[in-house]
């Protein structure tokens, strides 16, 4: 019995998602005393710092926090894949 195979080569991209509403970036943030976080997270930094700061007044001894962020990213294929005729 005879196998046969096929391997093809064919050129993928890796890069940020900057589709129209796809978020550049997404902050979370977790005080590293309590694990407390607020409710929501956000692309936009200011909401984080102002909980992180409205956090440690409420309790004092609170003053680290660990700041998460996410990123988004897209694989597509190359002008030369066989794929790049194909869109979702």
């Amino acid at each position: 019995m005879a196998t046969r195979e096929c391997h093809a080569y064919a050129e993928w991209g890796f890069s940020p998602d900057d589709r129209p509403g796809v978020p550049v970036v997404i902050f979370h943030i977790e005080c590293t005393s309590c694990h407390e976080r607020p409710a929501e997270a956000s692309d936009d930094g200011t909401p984080q710092q102002t909980w992180a700061l409205d956090h440690t007044g409420r309790n004092p001894d609170h003053q680290g926090f660990k700041l998460n962020t996410e990123t988004f990213w897209r694989v597509e294929p190359r002008r030369d894949n066989p794929y790049a005729e194909i869109r979702p």
